[in-house]
């Protein structure tokens, strides 16, 4: 069976109302997947229970070693494994194979767990690794699984969101399927997400697709709310990092708000929040902390004292604290940023060549060789000069979007950019102008290329 604790109720990682539900039904053996690492009390509970836990987990470790039956994640300082930056999934998956490679009884043919590399691949697109050595692996072959299109749910929000299989791309991994997958969980149950990737029958996929969608675009109006909330509490002040909180604040969205307002504002964000909503102050106060180029937690660990929990990645973190400190957490984390900045480098911006747009069928073509793009593994950036911008176009629910028709004497194509404004590129365009457009190639949702519009100067 499988339990994914409720991140309001329990929070994110292993905790003994969990493991006391799974004690009451008999279980002998938990294998965690994405957490652990740090969980020494818990752990030590299960063991109390007659449990043993098997720890799969990629989070950067501290504190004291859980006394588990086996801790498996390749970033234990003693760890042998030849790739460290695996993501949680990954991990799982690599206890998948060594399991079959010992013979044991599943009935699973050999080979046959490649086509659980669908569930890989989005994880792997998803969490924020580095697409190099052997993530590269998993997101190649887990595209090419997803393009087979042989999971029932995945097939039904697939066709919802009008994405042709064949034609699926690592942008629609990041920025259709798996917002749709984590909505569950940030603002309700992970149950329907799960079931979605589990579901055998078409009708109860279909039932499950709709659901998540409806999920999804709550949450996406959540998280604007919060962001402008956020925006607005920060008129007027001056820190080199953002510290925000409140009690109606959701934990689960928190992430996300977060990274919107590191991204716009060139700084590293710590926001918290508190189940319950309307200040009902219901248990621990949860948060996230976001910032690019930032060793997220060593950066926590300037107020380690603070946090009940705590832990993350390279550029993301997530903690837990008693509500009585949090006012504490401005002074502390401005006061250990200045510790941490010596490991934030400022990203060089390196654009490839000038491009013409009547190259842009055959660019794309060549460019699909070079991809799965994410992290460490960026998509080449192109200049197009002077381009006549020939319409422009708010579009989306928020009209936060923009779509931009662009011309010269020998072809014309679209160019988008998501959650920004005509008014936000360094150039002050009207319709007619001439300028340097710098971005991305793509293709649209219909397979046409197209420019991701970064720049405008």
């Amino acid at each position: 069976m499988h339990y994914i604790p409720h991140r309001h109720e329990e929070g994110y990682g292993l905790n003994e109302e969990g493991i006391a539900k799974l004690a009451e039904q008999k279980i002998a053996l938990i294998i965690t997947v994405d957490l652990g690492t740090t969980d020494a009390g818990p752990v030590a509970f299960a063991k109390s229970k007659g449990i043993d836990i098997v720890v799969t987990d990629h989070h950067v470790v501290h504190g004291v070693m859980p006394e588990a039956l086996a801790v498996i994640n390749p970033k234990r300082p003693d760890s042998r494994y030849p790739f460290a930056d695996l993501c949680g999934a990954g991990v799982a998956w690599k206890l998948v194979q060594a399991i079959l490679q010992k013979g044991h009884p599943l009935n699973y043919a050999q080979g046959k767990e490649k086509w659980l590399l669908d569930l890989v691949g989005i994880a792997t697109l998803s969490d924020m690794v580095p697409l190099r050595g052997e993530n590269r692996m998993l997101a190649h072959f887990g595209l090419a699984v997803l393009r087979r299109n042989r999971r029932v749910g995945l097939a039904a929000l697939l066709k919802l969101l009008r994405i042709e299989p064949r034609n699926l791309t690592e942008d629609d991994v990041g920025f259709m399927i798996s917002p749709r997958i984590n909505a569950a969980s940030r603002m309700d149950s992970p149950e329907a997400a799960a079931r979605l990737l589990a579901a055998q029958e078409a009708g109860e996929a279909v039932e499950l697709a709709r659901a998540l969608n409806k999920i999804n675009d709550e949450r996406k109006g959540l998280v604007a709310a919060t962001v402008k909330e956020a925006n607005r509490r920060l008129v007027g002040r001056a820190s080199p990092v953002i510290v925000l909180g409140s009690p109606k604040w959701r934990p689960g969205i928190l992430g996300l708000v977060a990274n919107n307002l590191a991204q716009v504002h060139g700084k590293p964000v710590c926001l918290w929040g508190q189940e319950g909503g309307a200040g009902m102050l219901e248990g621990p106060v949860r948060g996230s902390c976001r910032g690019e180029g930032l060793n997220i937690v060593e950066w926590m660990e300037g107020a380690r004292e603070l946090f009940d929990d705590y832990g993350g990645h390279a550029g993301s973190g997530g903690f837990s604290l008693a509500r009585e400190r949090v006012h504490e957490l401005p002074m502390r984390l401005a006061a250990s940023y200045e510790a941490a900045t010596s490991h934030v480098q400022k990203e060089e911006v390196t654009l490839e060549r000038e491009m013409d747009i009547a190259e842009l069928p055959n660019a794309r073509s060549a460019l699909l060789r070079l991809a799965p793009f994410g992290v460490g593994w960026g998509k080449p950036l192109f200049i197009f000069p002077r381009l006549s911008i020939a319409a422009a176009r708010a579009f989306g629910k928020e009209q936060n979007h923009v779509e931009l028709t662009l011309a010269n004497s020998s072809a014309q194509t679209k160019g988008v950019s998501f959650f920004t404004a005509p008014t936000s590129y360094t150039k002050k365009f009207s319709i007619g102008d001439r300028a340097d457009v710098v971005g991305h190639v793509e293709q649209d949702w219909r397979g046409a290329p197209r420019i991701r519009v970064v720049d405008i100067l």
